[in-house]
C-alpha cells in the first residue's frame, strides 16, 4: 500500500506461547490513536484485512492473533487480555483504541478493566451471548460443518471447497461471505488448534454483558450485523445500550460484517473513532 509500512512481528509473552502481529502504519507521523484489533474465537489476525487497509493509511493499526498458550489461573479471556497488554508494551503503545470481534470483544472489555489508562475507545463487534438460545441457535450446524470443510481443505482444493460452501450458504456464521473471502478464510483457519478453540468457547458460558457498569467508563460502540441483531435477546441489546449510552450500530451482515460488508462497517467505526473527545 502506497504511503504505509507493514511489519509482521511475533511477541512472546512471559507465560509462554507466541502472538503473531501485523502492524500497518503510515510513513508520515500520525497524531491519531493506534487501533488494536483482536480476533474471534479461532484467533487469526488476517480476518481484519479490510480494516487494515481502511484505517492503516492515517494511523497505526495492529492486528493480533490469539495465543494458543494460556496463562495459569486466569482463564482464556484473562490470559488473552494479558497478551494484548504485552503487545502494547512490546510496541510502545501507551494508549490505544481497542476493537474486538465475537470472543475478542470479551478480551478488549477485560483489557479495559485491567488497565483503563491504556484504552481511549472500545468497540465490541458481534458480542457473543452463547447462554441465550435464540442467538446460539442462529449459528446452526453449518458453522462447524462449513468451518471444518474450510479448515481441512488442502491448499489446492480451497478454491473448489470455498465455491461449494458459498453456493450453499453453508457457513452459517456469515452466509453472505463470497467464495473469495471464504477461500482466504480457509487459509487463515487452517492452523486453528482445537484445544484452545474449545476452551475459549467454554469460557463464554460464564460471561454476562449485563454485569457491566452503565454507563461504561470508556466511550463504547457495539456493532452487530442486521441478521444477528434480529436474533439477539432484547434484554441483551438493552444492556449494551445502557453501557454504551448509544444505540447498537446495526450494519448489513450476520456475525462477521467486517468481512462480508466492510464498507458500511468501516464507516460506522470511523465515525466513532474520529468523534471529538470530551473531558
Amino acid at each position: 500500500m502506497s504511503g504505509t509500512q507493514e511489519e509482521v512481528r511475533v511477541v512472546h509473552p512471559p507465560h509462554g506461547g507466541k502472538i503473531p502481529l501485523t502492524v500497518l502504519a503510515p510513513e508520515a507521523p500520525s497524531t491519531r490513536t493506534p487501533l488494536v484489533l483482536v480476533p474471534g474465537v479461532g484467533g487469526p489476525r488476517d480476518t481484519y484485512h479490510h480494516q487494515m487497509q481502511a484505517f492503516g493509511a492515517d494511523r497505526m493499526v495492529v492486528a493480533t492473533n490469539l495465543n494458543a498458550v494460556s496463562a495459569p489461573r486466569v482463564g482464556p479471556i484473562g490470559s488473552a487480555a494479558q497478551d494484548v497488554l504485552c503487545v502494547l508494551d512490546e510496541l510502545g503503545i501507551a494508549r490505544c483504541d481497542l476493537m474486538g470481534a465475537s470472543f475478542g470483544s470479551t478480551i478488549v472489555a477485560r483489557v479495559a478493566a485491567l488497565a483503563p489508562e491504556r484504552v481511549r475507545r472500545l468497540l465490541w463487534i458481534a458480542p457473543p451471548v452463547v447462554r441465550h438460545g435464540p442467538w446460539r441457535r442462529s449459528f446452526g450446524p453449518g458453522w462447524l460443518v462449513g468451518g471444518a470443510l474450510l479448515k481441512y481443505a488442502p491448499p489446492s482444493q480451497r478454491g473448489p471447497v470455498a465455491r461449494f460452501v458459498a453456493s450453499r450458504r453453508m457457513y452459517t456464521v456469515e452466509p453472505d461471505l463470497d467464495e473469495i473471502e471464504l477461500e482466504r478464510l480457509a487459509g487463515r483457519i487452517s492452523d486453528t488448534q482445537f484445544r484452545p478453540f474449545f476452551s475459549r468457547l467454554a469460557a463464554l458460558h460464564s460471561w454476562d454483558w449485563r454485569r457491566f457498569d452503565a454507563p461504561h467508563p470508556h466511550p463504547l460502540l457495539v456493532v452487530q450485523g442486521a441478521q444477528e441483531h434480529a436474533m439477539t435477546p432484547p434484554d441483551m441489546v438493552r444492556a449494551w445500550e445502557r453501557a454504551s449510552g448509544r444505540p447498537v450500530a446495526v450494519v448489513p451482515g450476520y456475525h462477521m460484517p467486517y468481512l462480508s460488508y466492510p464498507e458500511p462497517f468501516n464507516a460506522v467505526v470511523r465515525e466513532f473513532l474520529d468523534a471529538p473527545d470530551y473531558s
